[in-house]
């Protein structure tokens, strides 16, 4: 009957999962960017909603006083100036509102992508955490306390109360309300007048866990291009005209062949995102706008050109480009975009002489300051009747941040070195848990000495990995990091992200070496808390009488490939539908049995006590045979350098002993060991060394008690 009912679940098992799927989507939170209609509804009537303003994505509050209106604050969206990635590897957007004074004003979630979150209830969660920002300003400490805390503020500092499991969330939703609110302040907000606080001006905030530290000294023109930190190209009339030789745009400058030696355009070149060049080229207003910019950009250059060619209006000598210029570092071409630059520059005959262009690079093709790249000006001639009869040429520009390390002292310290130093306790406790495992495991064969020492450790160790790891450090390897991690790396972003969380960092890495040494068993068997928590209940059960059945080999086989299957349906909504990657990932049940305690909403819960049921009725039925990351490493088998499990020549012929009894039902009538389907269990290996349980070693002993040992006589 139980044969028939699991044959029943794997034929319904992908309409279940697609069923569930599209019951976790409904519940997910649909919140997208607003226009300025949306936003008119928000504050009205209050407040009018004034038109973005030129350059930054901002829109100003105005407030009606008869028939004038009144200044108000700032409306604007984080993402547009820090798209600080969550746990689930995307940015989260929130509505920011300031008034003239860094006050917060309103600060509401747009759109989120946290696997946690995304039902209404969990949306409602993270809302509530962002409404606690009302009435702070931007130069307030902020401290995140637990779920339950109070909370309290005054005039300096504030202690927010957090949510539960979302520590990695509301620390990323923090640092994209108090930098993106501090960005908008640098370009809007006048420090004198308003009151703003000097370290807001500055780039900086007390206890802020991202400050940007600005160290310079004044320097004249002449001085930044004596070292080199401004940097020039002169072309000249025949050199351009060389360029288009062989072409059909080849003699539109009448003046090369007469004199090819007089300019016909020069550029400077400056990396005018380094400190140390753009304070002293820009005037202070102009600086605070370029750091705004620069929350969505890697780095920033100021190229200004001069000579006859910069007003050249006939398209045969100079045709019109938004950006002409080419980004080139190692080999692959940056994303250029030009900035709207409306401030002054400091450096004297600046625009008014010289033609300025602020080139911002894009973030997913980061530029590395410190390393030489080519700026190449690509100038484009028309020719004929037709508008797309034009030749283009390039003329390089190689440009290195002459003594990097000392002009680049504009640094950040990352939000995770907070992160990491705050849970140093979690991460010493874990780093000796580990260093515990390794050695208990490198002594396998003392370890499986005697049943009662093997489960009397595994039984410890798995109450620590489920209450420790899983509960208390909330340290659950999920699928969705690897999804995470793959829609980062597609879209051109780095896995930086990951690093807010070190227990998962943590683990990510134990995991990766024991790949190479034990297999997949090391994360499945010992330190995945679903899977300890599965193998508790489950010996709970047996103690009350109910015992696992086991299913036939042919059966069991068959069950194993639906995990493949599952891993392979994950990793395809991860690019073909990614909206549905979503929903797709829950069907692990980690999120709601360990990170969340069970507390979500129902099909979530529902769907995890499914799987604690199946491992009750078949030994870790949901790892395996459903679980995606469980297939993930098992596929990794090919890694593994060592077959650590010890065999003989009889194992399989004619002993069978480690085969019935392994409960994964991992190793073959051969008395072969399939690794990626091993849990490490460690109780094949007692089997092998046990001479009550091991048949080599009993008909060894037998076969010992048959011979009559004689002793020879002494020769006389």
């Amino acid at each position: 009957m139980a044969i028939n009912t699991l044959r029943a679940l794997a034929h319904w098992f992908v309409p279940l999962v697609v069923l569930f799927c599209t019951l976790s989507a409904t519940l997910a939170a649909r919140a997208g960017t607003l226009a300025k209609a949306d936003l008119d509804k928000i504050f009205a009537p209050a407040l009018v909603v004034g038109e973005q303003n030129a350059g930054l994505p901002v829109r100003p509050l105005f407030a009606r006083e008869g028939a004038r209106l009144q200044l108000r604050g700032y409306v604007f969206e984080s993402i547009d100036f820090e798209p600080v990635r969550g746990y689930a590897g995307k940015p989260i957007n929130m509505l920011v509102a300031i008034d003239p004074a860094g006050r917060f004003l309103d600060v509401r979630v747009l759109d989120h992508h946290e696997p946690l979150f995304r039902s209404a209830a969990g949306t409602a969660l993270l809302s509530e955490f962002a409404h606690q920002y009302k009435g702070l300003t931007v130069n307030h400490s902020i401290e995140i306390f637990g779920p339950k805390s109070p909370g309290s503020r005054d005039e300096t500092s504030a202690r927010l109360h957090g949510v539960a499991a979302g520590t990695v969330t509301v620390k990323a939703m923090d640092l994209s309300i108090m930098e993106s609110a501090m960005s908008v302040a640098r370009a809007h907000l006048d420090a004198a007048e308003t009151g703003v606080s000097k370290l807001v001006a500055q780039g900086s905030a007390p206890g802020r866990s991202a400050r940007r530290v600005e160290r310079h000294t004044a320097m004249s023109w002449s001085e930044l291009v004596d070292k080199r930190l401004v940097q020039s190209i002169r072309l000249t009339r025949g050199q351009i005209e060389q360029s288009f030789a062989g072409t059909r745009a080849a003699g539109s400058d009448k003046l090369a062949a007469s004199a090819p030696n007089d300019a016909a355009i020069e550029f400077q070149v400056a990396l005018v995102s380094i400190p140390q060049i753009g304070r002293n080229l820009l005037d202070p207003a102009g600086w605070r706008q370029l750091s705004a910019n620069l929350r969505r950009a890697s780095q920033a250059l100021l190229v200004t050109e001069q000579g006859p060619l910069t007003g050249m209006a006939y398209e045969s000598q100079r045709a019109q480009a938004a950006v002409p210029f080419v980004l080139r570092q190692g080999g692959r071409e940056l994303g250029l975009r030009l900035m709207a630059y409306d401030k002054g520059l400091s450096v004297p005959g600046y625009p008014q002489e010289l033609k300025a262009h602020f080139l911002l690079i894009d973030s997913a093709t980061p530029l590395d300051a410190a390393a030489p790249f080519d700026l190449s000006f690509r100038l484009t001639r028309r020719y004929g009747q037709f508008s797309g009869q034009v030749a283009q040429a390039d003329f390089p520009l190689r440009y290195q941040l002459p003594d990097a390390a000392r002009w680049m002292a504009s640094s950040y310290e990352s939000p995770w070195v907070a992160n990491w130093r705050q849970r140093s306790v979690e991460i010493g406790i874990l780093c000796l848990g580990l260093a515990v495992l390794t050695v208990a495991l490198a002594r396998q064969k003392w370890l499986s000495a005697t049943q009662g020492r093997l489960q009397g450790f595994r039984v410890g160790y798995l109450l620590f990995t489920l209450g420790f790891i899983g509960w208390y450090a909330q340290g659950q390897l999920t699928i969705v990091n690897m999804t995470a991690s793959l829609e980062s790396l597609a879209a051109g972003r780095d896995l930086g992200f990951l690093l807010a969380d070190p227990i998962t960092v943590i683990l990510w890495g134990f995991v990766a070496v024991t790949l190479l040494v034990w297999g997949r068993g090391t994360f499945c068997g010992w330190l995945c808390p679903f899977g300890a928590l599965q193998e508790l209940i489950s010996l709970v059960a047996q103690r009350v009488g109910f015992r696992p059945r086991r299913l036939r080999t042919a059966l069991d086989a068959q069950l194993k490939w639906v995990k493949y299957a599952v891993l392979a349906t994950v990793m395809l909504t991860v690019f073909a539908a990614p909206p549905l990657a979503e929903s797709a990932v829950e069907v692990e049940p980690f999120k709601t049995a360990i990170s969340s305690y069970f507390q979500r909403d129902w099909p979530y819960v529902a769907w995890a006590l499914v799987c604690l049921a199946l491992g009750v009725m078949v030994y870790r039925g949901y790892c395996r045979y459903i679980c995606p990351l469980g297939a993930a490493l098992a596929a990794t088998d090919v890694l593994r350098r060592w077959a650590w499990i010890p065999r003989r020549e009889q194992c399989g012929t004619p002993c069978q002993s480690c085969r019935h009894r392994c409960e994964y039902q991992a190793i073959a009538p051969a008395g072969k060991v399939d690794y990626s389907e091993c849990f490490q269990c460690l109780d094949c290996v007692g089997i092998h060394q046990d001479v009550e349980r091991c048949l080599p070693l009993i008909q060894q002993r037998r076969d010992g008690q048959r011979v009559i040992k004689l002793a020879r006589e002494a020769a006389t």
